[in-house]
């Protein structure tokens, strides 16, 4: 009887197993799920039979160390303020709350805690937060006009710090997943095949955040393609679950504001500036806004490398820099031997100089010689150090000035290498870095040189430096996948595809179709010849050549020359069309439409076009004729915005200047403020003497500078534009503007004046 009860019984188990609902299945998806409790949710996870029920913490900060998320917030809240003292203080009450949850995390069974991913994660956190510590802690040194850089850098240490502090919680929470036995499955259940693990969370930044021109989703005949981009997911698997606040807290950058602070920002701030090794200028950070590559450079020289125990010395005076260099009171260096710039641009001295790392590898073959720098450089190198130090402190000045000069050889091959040029001192310098460097440095500080060194020398077809090329790597992360393209046509389509532009006018082009396809077209139009020269080039030619009759000798002059050619026969075709008008109706309608394509053009970052198109109205020869016409308001206040932009009183065009600066997407600049930089730089001659030193040769600095930052904002200008070519309507601008490519300005205003007179 017991026996046949006991069948009974468990045939009885057997038809509940089957008949089980639908809901008693644990979900899946995430195999882990149903073992512990997620990371990014606030629901506990379903009871396992797992053994450390009891000793497993819950993984959720906001309810079991909510203490955190608020010096984080307020943390967010110093770049706003650029309030130092709020940083010192808050940076305590941080580490204390963190220290509090590594604590916590400490008393997981061994099992967990013993893991390598667990130990791997827990040491990256201690990395970050020593980071923020060692920073934060420097604080009380720093003055104003240091400040911003500082809060700048202590905020992406921060940011490091929490994203390290998210991965170190997940690895947590897989080993405790993994550490507990798995539930058995149901009955009559297909096994789940899913071998996916589970992953973070996606950080790959979107492109929707690009800023674009508003043309291009207001106007009706502005459109992306008409292709959408597909995602190679299943519809169901692009839905992500909704996340905690601590989630988004984690996920959201905490640099990434609403209110930019220019292009102080720093991509690679917590990697190159504390590596111990020399900078990886090839890491492309997705997650962070475009920043010219050159900060990467200043940055990683003004900090001491880890590689070498122990804080740095303060910098050590050198008895010939008070006859040598002379700084002003803005920390900036004017005037320097070659020997005292290079043991300036190698000392902790040179923080103060944000712009003297570019200053040197961009000019320093207009006031010196590859050979000559690297004499300069080799004898830094082996510097002895002031008697006065003890040994241990001379060893340890010693090992940071040969990391600085391996970093400053570093980047001279790898980003500004001139064949042309550099090609005589390849071999000293690839002797010097397998004889001395090998043997001074360490591997991972050393291989750096050796090995761009060995790319330079396979690389045959490629004689030039790197620069230009990370400088839009790092752009182009930011931009937008998808062409620009206006599907309006011109009425006179058909007679312009076969070349025959003589029935083509441009009020033909007075819709707001007709102004976007204008504005997109000479843009694209200008920037094909823009991009046609380096930057380094093209300002070498403005320093050279003789006025505007002077004939282009070189090929990189000719494309240059083109460009200028193009840039006033656009100003010339403005003011002619102006000026042709059959009456004045006409021309006020004319001078609507042309105010639309300025603006158009101003969207789109073309301020090349924009301001030559905007000062041809407002030129002296067709003021007076244009003054008396009635625009529309709407038109006067473009008019002005305009002009405010790209004159503002004379003022060295500084809204110019700064939007060129602070540009993170393609743009494209016109000539003309690049020629009047590089003549206020040249202005002044390349030597002069120190006030102190009666007739010393000491090299002029502050003529460089603004040929540096000539240089630096053409290249930004080299990411190229997406915009959909639409060949009839550049073969129609190129035709159209090769009628003012001749003649002399004085000839134009003559002819243009005359013209305006007869109306």
């Amino acid at each position: 009887m017991v026996s046949e009860a006991k069948s009974r019984s468990l045939a009885g188990a057997r038809r509940r197993a089957q008949v089980r609902p639908s809901n008693a299945i644990p979900p899946t998806g995430d195999k882990y799920c149903a073992k512990t409790e997620s990371v990014d949710s606030d629901e506990p996870a379903p009871s396992s039979s797992g053994f450390f029920d009891t000793a497993v913490p819950r993984f959720d900060l906001e309810n079991t160390f909510p203490a955190i998320l608020k010096p984080i917030s307020f943390l967010r809240k110093v770049p706003e303020n650029q309030d130092l003292d709020a940083l010192r203080a808050l940076a305590p009450v941080f580490c204390s709350c963190l220290d509090a949850i590594l604590y916590s995390m400490s008393h997981l069974p061994e099992g967990v805690r013993s893991s390598p991913k667990y130990h791997l994660a827990h040491r990256g956190v201690n990395f970050s937060r020593e980071m923020f510590v060692a920073h934060t802690n420097q604080l009380s040194t720093v003055d104003a006009s240091q400040r911003h850089d500082a809060i700048d850098m202590a905020m992406q240490y921060l940011d490091m710090t929490m994203s390290s502090l998210k991965a170190f919680i997940q690895v947590a929470a897989y080993e405790v997943a993994q550490s507990k036995p798995l539930p058995e499955p149901p009955a009559q259940d297909e096994p789940d095949h899913s071998t996916e693990e589970p992953d973070a969370e996606d950080t790959t930044p979107s492109s929707s955040g690009e800023e674009l021109p508003s043309i291009d989703s207001h106007s009706p005949d502005f459109e992306a393609p008409s292709e959408p981009i597909e995602s190679g997911d299943p519809p169901n698997l692009q839905q992500k679950p909704r996340k905690g606040k601590l989630s988004a807290l984690l996920n959201m950058s905490i640099r990434r504001k609403a209110k930019k602070h220019g292009p102080e920002a720093d991509p690679a701030g917590p990697e190159s500036s504390a590596s111990s090794t020399l900078v990886n200028t090839e890491r492309s950070d997705l997650t962070c806004s475009y920043v010219h590559v050159s900060k990467n450079i200043r940055h990683s020289l003004a900090r001491f490398p880890d590689c070498v125990e122990g804080a740095g010395l303060d910098n050590v005076p050198h008895p010939e820099d008070s006859t040598e260099l002379r700084v002003n009171s803005k920390g900036l260096v004017e005037l320097a031997s070659l020997k005292a710039l290079v043991r300036y641009l190698t000392s902790k001295a040179s923080d103060n100089d944000p712009e003297i790392t570019d200053v040197f590898f961009l000019c320093f073959r207009y006031f010196s010689n590859p050979l000559e720098t690297l004499n300069t450089l080799l004898a830094r190198y082996d510097e002895k150090m002031p008697d006065d130090l003890s040994p241990v402190h001379a060893r340890k000045e010693s090992m940071y000035i040969k990391m600085r000069i391996a970093k400053v050889l570093y980047f001279w091959v790898d980003l500004h290498w001139r064949a042309e040029d550099d090609a005589a001192v390849f071999g000293r310098l690839t002797q010097f870095a397998f004889s001395r460097l090998a043997r001074d440095l360490p591997r991972e500080a050393s291989s750096k040189l050796v090995n761009a060194l060995h790319d330079r020398s396979c690389n045959v077809d490629n004689s030039r430096g790197l620069r230009v090329q990370r400088t839009i790597e790092l752009a182009e992360c930011r931009l937008r996948s998808e062409f620009l393209r206006c599907t309006w046509e011109p009425r006179e389509k058909k007679s312009m595809l076969k070349g025959d532009f003589s029935k083509v006018k441009l009020q033909h082009f007075n819709s707001p179709g007709g102004h976007s396809m204008l504005a997109l077209q000479v843009t694209l139009f200008f920037w094909e010849k823009y991009s046609a020269f380096a930057p380094e080039d093209a300002v070498r030619y403005l320093m050279e050549r003789k006025g505007d009759d002077s004939m282009p000798t070189t090929e990189v002059a000719r494309k240059v020359a083109s460009f200028i050619s193009f840039e006033k026969a656009l100003h010339r075709w403005v003011m002619d069309c102006i000026a042709s008008a059959s009456s004045v109706e006409a021309r006020t309608e004319l001078m609507e439409l042309l105010l639309e394509w300025a603006s158009k053009c101003h969207e789109l970052r073309n301020y090349s076009g924009s301001c030559l198109i905007s000062l041809a109205c407002d030129r002296p020869t067709v003021l007076p004729f244009v003054t008396t016409q009635k625009i529309s308001p709407r038109h006067e206040q473009m008019k002005s915005t305009l002009s405010q932009f790209y004159t503002q009183g004379n003022n060295h065009l500084k809204a110019y200047k700064q939007a060129l600066q602070s540009c993170s997407c393609a743009a494209l600049p016109g000539m003309m403020l690049f020629m009047g930089e590089v003549a206020r730089g040249c202005g002044s001659g390349p030597y002069s003497e120190h006030p102190a030193v009666p007739g010393s040769r000491l090299i002029n600095l502050n003529r460089y500078r603004p040929i540096t930052w000539a240089v630096r904002a053409m290249e930004r200008c080299h990411v190229p534009f997406k915009i959909e070519r639409v060949d009839y309507i550049c073969d129609w601008l190129e035709h159209a503007l090769s009628d003012y490519l001749g003649g002399t300005e004085m000839e134009w205003e003559q002819r243009i004046y005359d013209k305006c007179r007869k109306l």
